[in-house]
């Protein structure tokens, strides 16, 4: 059987093969009519986003105000931004394992030393650990919920606990959410933002590539205090640049739009009802069903040191080394695609564990 494929994923790996180990949603969701580019302005925009799409950011996010919004070429740099404007001698970030594979890299290239924080799979965070790992040099933690890669959230109690705590040791929390928007599961996961006034020692980081399956569009953006937005902002100003105007104008459009995850929400449920119960079936395999995100992160045990490669190469299915996230022993991979795509690496999966294959 043969499954066309994105050109994307075609180039990189072949034109059969089935391709679990994407980071953005491959859903075709969006009505078929163009988005019209509003060309009256093509001038620079500010550093720090348009007005326009600062107040489409704040009426989504819901508690904020255009003055904190800090856009941003993807969610990736306003990391970069908020961490190495906010940060001074006290340099260490933890981050909880498993943690985005990006974030290492990230965080060295806004000048601070990342510090993996021992952890399990399926516990988003874990506050006792944090303060194991915290030494005089703490100056920021991160906090992905849910979590790429096993989709892990922090409950509401746990998350004010940590805002708590970060607060009283001074140290600046980072809580990434670009998963949060994902209609999976049940609700929405807890965030700062519901909070009556967001602390002015948190910054949070959304964006549309996940929630809204627009990763092409290279947009993100951070919320927090005015006062940390302006000193990133002028950060900002001589190292991105600002984003698009055109991408700027796409952004606000597709905000308005409070459909797109409404049309995600069945094919993605479904997508992950029927993955996990292939995989979960599967002897010798521990998996969990995650509350929210686009992976599932199963745990393979033993079965072989080049397994991802041997995955790739004799069964034409591609999946995430956990080793890239600080989890050897487990494989990332994605439910966000076309159903008939995600079958066959399901399928092919299945067949290469041992499994049942259709």
């Amino acid at each position: 059987m043969s499954v066309q494929l994105s050109p994307t994923a075609a180039g990189t790996f072949g034109a059969d093969m089935a391709v679990l180990s994407t980071g953005d949603v491959r859903i075709p969701v969006h009505p078929d009519t163009p988005v019209a580019a509003r060309l009256r302005d093509q001038a620079y925009r500010a550093a720090a986003g348009s007005t326009d799409i600062r107040e489409a950011v704040a009426r989504y996010a819901g508690t904020a105000s255009a003055d904190q919004v800090l856009i941003a070429p993807g969610a990736r740099a306003a990391i970069q931004l908020m961490v190495a404007s906010a940060l001074t001698d006290r340099r260490e970030v933890l981050i909880p394992t498993p943690y985005w594979a990006s974030y290492p890299t990230v965080l060295r290239s806004a000048g601070a030393t990342p510090v993996p924080v021992p952890g399990e799979v399926g516990l988003a965070a874990d506050l006792a650990a944090f303060e194991a790992a915290r030494t005089p040099a703490t100056g920021a933690v991160i906090v992905n919920s849910p979590r790429n890669p096993d989709g892990a959230v922090v409950s509401e109690a746990d998350l004010d606990a940590i805002v708590d705590w970060t607060g009283e040791h001074g140290i600046l929390l980072v809580f990434d959410q670009v998963y949060r928007g994902v209609p999976v599961g049940e609700g929405m996961a807890a965030s700062p933002l519901e909070r009556t006034e967001l602390p002015e020692h948190c910054v949070v980081i959304d964006g549309l590539t996940k929630s809204h399956a627009l990763a092409g569009l290279r947009i993100g953006w951070a919320i927090a205090s005015t006062e940390r937005r302006a000193t990133a902002a002028k950060l900002a100003s001589h190292l991105t640049g600002g984003t698009s105007s055109v991408v700027e104008d796409i952004a606000v459009a597709v905000l308005v739009d409070d459909e797109t995850q409404q049309r995600l929400r069945p094919t993605l449920n479904a997508n992950l009802t029927n993955a996990y119960d292939r995989l979960s079936a599967i002897a010798g395999i521990s998996i969990s069903k995650p509350p929210g995100g686009i992976f599932l992160f199963p745990d393979l045990g033993d079965q072989r040191p080049d397994l991802v490669t041997w995955l790739r190469d004799e069964h034409q299915v591609a999946v995430v080394d956990g080793a890239a996230f600080g989890a050897p022993g487990h494989v990332r991979l994605s439910f966000a695609l076309e159903p008939e795509q995600l079958a066959v690496g399901i399928d092919r999966l299945c067949r290469a564990l041992g499994g049942d294959h259709g």
